[in-house]
């Protein structure tokens, strides 16, 4: 569904003070009967199900505005208009700001949202810290307690042709860089 709109009020002229109380300012009421007899023109049924919003902003003149201040009093008045039962069916909202429009006006499309098919893998928390490389004993910068080998002496692993029975003859034994290392016993 897509739909051009008057320019709504923001935030800070939406609501008003009466009596000890907050209530939808005549500004606010005036914007939602408009907006809901846009929707009953075009006969719009509610949409079910999450919903991404995407929202053009044309404003009235050049002075500076905040878009976040504009979208509440466009999305209450879409819910009650009859696009959606609830703006809370929201699950992504894109504003963009465009060119001056005398009187200004805003662009609203709404559509259903499909989320991602498949979220990427969390990232599990890794313990970095300085660690003696097991190798070559030197100190490097260890991304967690699995990377116990320095960068080189990965790199000249990753040079070496070993066999499985070498490896396995090797094992316990200190190396670096393939060569069995003198310990001082």
């Amino acid at each position: 569904m897509e739909l051009d709109l008057p320019y709504p009020p923001t935030v800070n002229h939406l609501w008003k003070r009466y009596r000890n109380r907050i209530v939808l300012s005549s500004e606010g009421r005036e914007y939602r009967r408009a907006i809901r007899l846009e929707l009953a023109s075009r006969s719009v049924t509610p949409l079910h199900g999450p919903l991404a919003v995407s929202i053009d902003v044309n404003p009235p003149d050049r002075r500076r505005r905040d878009l976040d201040n504009l979208h509440k009093a466009l999305l209450d008045a879409l819910g009650r208009g009859g696009a959606y039962f609830d703006d809370s069916q929201i699950d992504r909202l894109t504003i963009t700001r465009c060119g001056i429009l005398r009187g200004g006006r805003v662009r609203v499309r709404v559509k259903p949202f499909d989320p991602a098919p498949a979220d990427p893998e969390p990232v599990l928390e890794t313990r970095a810290k300085p660690r003696k490389c097991l190798k070559c004993d030197k100190s490097f910068n260890s991304l967690g307690p699995a990377n116990r080998i320095c960068p080189a002496c990965q790199r000249a692993n990753a040079r070496i042709a070993i066999s499985d029975e070498e490896l396995e003859a090797q094992r316990g034994r200190k190396l670096c860089n393939g060569e069995v290392l003198r310990t001082a016993s």
